[in-house]
C-alpha cells in the first residue's frame, strides 16, 4: 500500500483542483486550476525516475544512440524499434538533452496533446488527468515510450476524423505508424471511429467477446497462424513469435468487472451522451474496442496490452463527461467512477517496480534499480 501512496496523493491532489474548476471549493479559479493540474501531472510523471519495467531497454537504447550526423541505416537493424522513435530520439540527443530531458519533454508533448484533447471534447480540464492516471496512462508514460507518440497523433488526428478529411487522418496515423506498428489499426478504424454502430452490433459485441474470454476459447492463435499469405512478411513473424512465447492469458479479475461496468454504464446511457456531444460517439466507439479486443486477445498478452491500450482514451473523456451528464443518477455514477479510479490506482501500484521517486528528491540509479526489478519480470 505504501508503495502506491504517491501516486493516491496525486489522485487527491487532482480531484481538488477539480472540485476546485467546478466552483464546489473557492480557493482557486477555474482556469488556475486547470494549469495547475497540468503542472502536477507533468512534474510528476515528466521528472520520474526509473519506474515500471521498459527503463530497462530505454535507458541503454537511448544512452547509446548516436547523434543525428552519425545516424546510419545500420541503426534502424541495431535498435529494432520503429524509425521514426529512433530519428525523433537521435534529435534529441542532437540537441543535447540527456535521457531523463528526452524523457520530460517526451512526456510534455504527451501530455500536452491530452490537455489540448480534453480542452476540445470533455466537460473538465482537471478530471480526465485522474482517469489519465487511473486508466493506462500512467503505463503508456512509464512503459510504452513508442506507443506513446503514436497515440498523439491519433489524438491530434480526430478533428481530421469528425471532419471526414481523410488525408490529413491517415498521413497522421501513418506517421504513427514510424513509432510503433500497432498504430496501423488505427487506418481502418477511420472507417467506423465516427459511426453510430447500432445497439444490436454493441451488445452483441460485448457478450460475444465475453463468451470468448470466460469460455478461454483461442480464438486469435488458430486465426494467426493460419494467415499463411502473410508469412513472407515481418508482421507475420512478429506475430507468430508473439503466440508462440506467449505464456500467459488474462483471467476473470477486478480488472473485467471493472471494465465490464464502464462498457454496461455507457452503453445504456449512449442516447444520452450522444446528444450532449456528438464527438462521445467517437469515445465511445475507442471505449468498445477497448473492452471487445482486450477480451478477445485474452490469450496472448502482448496483444491484449499494446492493441487495447490504443483506445484507451475513451475512458478519459466518458468518465469526464457523465459527470455534467444530465440523468436521475449522475452523482452516483460519478461517485462509483472516481471510487474505481482510485482502486485501479492503487492495485496498479502495488508493486515494488512502481515504488516512486523523483528527480527533485533524488532517485536511483539505473543498475540498482535494474536487479530490482529485473527478477519481478522473470518471475511473471
Amino acid at each position: 500500500m505504501l508503495t502506491a501512496l504517491p501516486y493516491i496523493v496525486v489522485a487527491l491532489l487532482l480531484l481538488w483542483l477539480y472540485m476546485n474548476e467546478q466552483k464546489q471549493i473557492h480557493l482557486l479559479s477555474p482556469r488556475r486550476a486547470g494549469a495547475l493540474a497540468f503542472m502536477l501531472v507533468w512534474l510528476f510523471i515528466g521528472l520520474r525516475g526509473h519506474l515500471y519495467s521498459d527503463f530497462i531497454n530505454y535507458y541503454p537504447f537511448y544512452e547509446d544512440l548516436p547523434t543525428i550526423n552519425r545516424l546510419t541505416s545500420a541503426s534502424f537493424t541495431r535498435y529494432m524499434f520503429e524509425p521514426g522513435f529512433v530519428i525523433y530520439s537521435s534529435v534529441f540527443k542532437s540537441l543535447g538533452f540527456d535521457y531523463f530531458g528526452w524523457v520530460a519533454v517526451g512526456s510534455l508533448i504527451d501530455l500536452w496533446v491530452c490537455r489540448h484533447t480534453f480542452r476540445r471534447y470533455s466537460s473538465s480540464l482537471v478530471l480526465p488527468f485522474l482517469f489519465f492516471i487511473a486508466y493506462n496512462g500512467l503505463v503508456i508514460e512509464f512503459n510504452l515510450y513508442r506507443n506513446a507518440k503514436a497515440i498523439d497523433l491519433f489524438l491530434l488526428s480526430l478533428p481530421a476524423l469528425e471532419q471526414r478529411r481523410a488525408t490529413r487522418y491517415m498521413l497522421l496515423n501513418t506517421l504513427g505508424i514510424t513509432f510503433h506498428l500497432s498504430s496501423v489499426v488505427y487506418l481502418p478504424a477511420y472507417l467506423v471511429l465516427h459511426r453510430n454502430i447500432g445497439s444490436v452490433v454493441r451488445w452483441c459485441g460485448i457478450v460475444f467477446a465475453n463468451i470468448i474470454f470466460l469460455g478461454r476459447i483461442n480464438v486469435v492463435n488458430s486465426i494467426i497462424l493460419s494467415l499463411g499469405v502473410l508469412q513472407p512478411t515481418v508482421l507475420y513473424d512478429k506475430l507468430t513469435s508473439h503466440v508462440q512465447n506467449s505464456t500467459a492469458s488474462y483471467a476473470l479479475s477486478f480488472g473485467h468487472i471493472e471494465r465490464t461496468i464502464a462498457i454496461l454504464l455507457f452503453t445504456v446511457l449512449y442516447g444520452r451522451m450522444e446528444q450532449q456531444r456528438r464527438s462521445n460517439r467517437i469515445f465511445y466507439n475507442c471505449l468498445w474496442i477497448y473492452y471487445v479486443t482486450f477480451l478477445i486477445f485474452h490469450e496472448i498478452e502482448v496483444l491484449a496490452t499494446r492493441i487495447p491500450i490504443l483506445f484507451v482514451c475513451g475512458y478519459w473523456i466518458l468518465y469526464t463527461n457523465v459527470a455534467t451528464l444530465r440523468f436521475r443518477w449522475r452523482q452516483v455514477v460519478l461517485l462509483v467512477a472516481i471510487v474505481l479510479a482510485f482502486a485501479k490506482i492503487i492495485t496498479a501500484n502495488l508493486s515494488p517496480a512502481a515504488r516512486y521517486d523523483n528527480l527533485l528528491f533524488g532517485i536511483e540509479e539505473y543498475a540498482s534499480r535494474r536487479r530490482e526489478v529485473l527478477p519481478l519480470l522473470e518471475k511473471d
